[in-house]
């Protein structure tokens, strides 16, 4: 972990292998592969990096009714990365993982099937049963992307503007607005 931890803090996400990592430990590749998997695992446990959004959308899906929803999540995404990175600006772990995602050969198809698998399945699911599969996925879709968008804009871009509000001040602006989009009633065109 410390070796990883130098060599990612020293050098772009791209430029360090898990062959320099494993050599600046003195251990085998292989060995380092099998107990984080792939780069992008050992990336995030080196940088102490918090729960992944995946883990906190299911967490709060869990635990919670449709109607609290909006609230929820975004009280539990400003808790679990504002105590972590503070603000500030825009976050260099952050923007790592982003480039290390952006990096590996098909990205996109990569992140499309891990939103919809792991982002927007636990969302869906609660929100099914009240409004069918078709409509709550489309609800899922338009909430989350709100949430990742704020998500993004204050943790890894780093917009003063959005980065200087409080939480309480962001849960009491942004969770009514995805509570609406999550819940609400369904426009018409």
């Amino acid at each position: 972990m410390a070796a990883a931890r130098a060599l990612f803090l020293a050098d772009d996400f791209q430029s360090v292998s898990l062959r320099a990592i494993a050599r600046e430990a003195g251990v085998d590749t292989s060995l380092v592969s099998y107990y984080f998997g792939s780069k992008q695992a050992l990336y995030n446990e080196a940088m102490s990096l918090p729960s992944g959004p995946h883990r906190i959308i299911a967490d709060v899906c869990s635990r919670t009714d449709p109607d609290h929803l909006g609230e929820e999540l975004v009280r539990a995404f400003i808790d679990a990365w504002d105590g972590h990175l503070g603000l500030g600006g825009p976050d260099p772990q952050m923007q790592g993982v982003v480039q290390a995602l952006l990096t590996q050969p098909d990205a996109f198809d990569m992140i499309r099937e891990f939103y919809t698998d792991q982002i927007l399945a636990p969302v869906v699911k609660l929100l099914a049963p009240r409004f069918g599969e078709e409509d709550a996925g489309v609800r899922a879709s338009l909430g989350l992307s709100q949430l990742l968008g704020i998500f993004t804009a204050r943790y890894v871009v780093g917009l003063r503007s959005l980065a200087a509000l409080s939480a309480a001040e962001l849960i009491a602006r942004e969770a009514p607005t995805l509570q609406k989009t999550l819940t609400g009633p369904t426009p018409t065109a």
